[in-house]
């Protein structure tokens, strides 16, 4: 089992920061790209090399993002009408995964078929978005660090909406 942790910046437009590990020692950089529509990263080991890239799909009833790997590998996180928690739906070359969340958005779980594969759990009171990411198994470590990262963007996005429409 492993545990990574994420911090974004208080201000930004474009966004790069790192991903720890248990140690606090930075083992991946997130770089997002500005953009006025959809959302593009890069997510990088310690040393510079791009391990996948993140889109999203622009145009969709829900939020959909597409990942690709730098050894080919590809996933596609689709966000699922749910009422009372969040649930998402991944398709990691074929590997049907699924992420399913409590009622107040902070703790989420990944499953393949009946086993827990991570955990996802996001800090109530910080200033910044934070999560730890716990991965249980070490094959899906990549694809559960890109679903984080997915996972913080809907988020965002949907607070972007509930504000703009109160207002």
């Amino acid at each position: 089992m492993i545990k990574y942790y994420f911090k974004e910046k208080f201000f930004k437009i474009t966004d790069h920061y790192p991903v720890l590990d248990e140690n606090k020692n930075e083992v991946y950089f997130i770089d997002q790209d500005f953009t006025f529509f959809g959302y593009k990263s890069t997510v990088s080991d310690k040393d510079g090399k791009a391990l996948f890239n993140i889109d999203k799909k622009i145009f969709s009833l829900f939020q959909t993002f597409y990942i690709d790997f730098a050894n080919g590998d590809n996933m596609e996180v689709k966000s699922k009408l749910s009422f009372l928690s969040r649930k998402i739906d991944i398709d990691y070359n074929g590997e049907k995964l699924k992420l399913s969340g409590n009622l107040f958005d902070l703790g989420f779980e990944i499953r393949k078929e009946n086993e827990v594969i991570g955990r996802i759990t996001k800090t109530f009171f910080a200033l910044t978005d934070t999560y730890e990411l716990e991965v249980i198994d070490e094959k899906y470590e990549l694809p559960l660090i890109a679903l984080t990262i997915s996972l913080n963007n809907m988020k965002d996005t949907q607070a972007i909406r509930a504000n703009s429409s109160a207002n």
